[in-house]
């Protein structure tokens, strides 16, 4: 995947890889890791599509350059949670078709097989937290979220806060797993403890939602309708998500459902611009006691976007994500 030129150093010729058990090479800060899948997304009566996303990405990301302000060699390619059978297992599985007990039993089997990618990707994410590394993960749906939390938890024996650049808060009922309430489920499972949103779209939240944030102190959103409104900025919105979560390990979670028209499960007609949504990411990155970043929904072929430029962003937000995370000691 890597496409190498006279006189340059791509990322693609440094790095390392994990080896067929999971261990990554001595040294390694950041472990890029892929869950294709949108089983979680269709479990929420989504638009499929997240499943490709770990492959436009992979050689754009390859393909940049290693050099002073990224050095190729701290990071390892951790591969791919293996989720093929559980895919295979919903093949066809359509929760809009037939009557009304079709559908209830199409969207159980989904539920179903969002529950168990949930134990997949939490067992891959602790092992590489146990080995110091910090997972990047590239998605997938936002369902994931609980596995990446899962993960970190366990590893460090403790609930993680979390900072989620997002348009949804992904709070909704625990009605069966899918990509609407990994939070929500983490948080039932001790695995999250204080939780930002920044960036929550009014018109979407629901009154339910919005009312559970009010009343939880654990929970704190920002919207982005205060950022268009001129009572929020690029900067105090990600002051507050470090603010909320300070002193605690987190988490970062990125939705791309929040870059306006950028091709996603629930693509937005408003948003932020991708330049906006990489700064409030590196900000917030910077700024708390990071252990894994999450990448979630983007969706190659569902938008406006050529695959190469969704490609392209997500490469650029897992390279700023790696600038973070290497910028900090190294801690297993």
């Amino acid at each position: 995947m890597t496409a190498p030129r006279e006189g340059e150093v791509r990322l693609g010729e440094r790095v390392g890889t994990a080896d067929a058990a999971g261990t990554l090479p001595e040294g390694t800060r950041v472990a890029v890791l892929g869950v294709p899948e949108d089983v979680g997304v269709r479990a929420n009566l989504g638009r499929p599509g997240a499943r490709r996303m770990w492959r436009a990405f992979l050689p754009r990301f390859l393909n940049m350059q290693s050099n002073a302000f990224l050095d190729g060699a701290r990071v390892a390619i951790a591969g791919c949670v293996d989720v093929r059978d559980v895919r295979r297992s919903v093949r066809g599985v359509d929760p809009g078709a037939g009557g009304p007990k079709a559908r209830a039993a199409a969207l159980a089997a989904l539920r179903d097989a969002t529950a168990r990618i949930d134990e997949r990707v939490t067992d891959v994410v602790e092992g590489l937290r146990r080995q110091g590394a910090v997972p990047v993960v590239v998605g997938g749906g936002h369902n994931n979220a609980f596995g990446v939390l899962a993960g970190c938890a366990r590893a460090r024996g403790g609930a993680m806060a979390c900072v989620n650049v997002d348009l949804h808060a992904d709070l909704r009922p625990l009605e069966g797993r899918h990509s609407g309430n990994g939070f929500t489920a983490a948080r039932a499972a001790g695995h999250l403890g204080r939780y930002a949103v920044l960036g929550l779209a009014e018109a979407f939240a629901t009154q339910a939602i919005v009312d559970a944030i009010e009343r939880d102190p654990q929970t704190v959103a920002v919207t982005f309708e205060s950022m268009l409104r001129g009572q929020s900025t690029l900067a105090s919105m990600a002051a507050a998500g470090i603010a909320h979560v300070a002193g605690a390990p987190a988490t970062l979670e990125l939705d791309l459902d929040a870059v306006a028209q950028a091709p996603a499960s629930a693509a937005a007609a408003s948003g932020f611009t991708a330049a906006e949504f990489r700064a409030v990411a590196m900000r917030v990155a910077a700024g708390i006691d990071l252990q894994a970043v999450h990448v979630a929904e983007g969706a190659p072929g569902r938008g406006p976007w050529p695959d190469e430029m969704l490609g392209k962003l997500v490469a650029e937000l897992v390279r700023d994500a790696a600038c973070a995370a290497c910028a900090r000691p190294f801690s297993a």
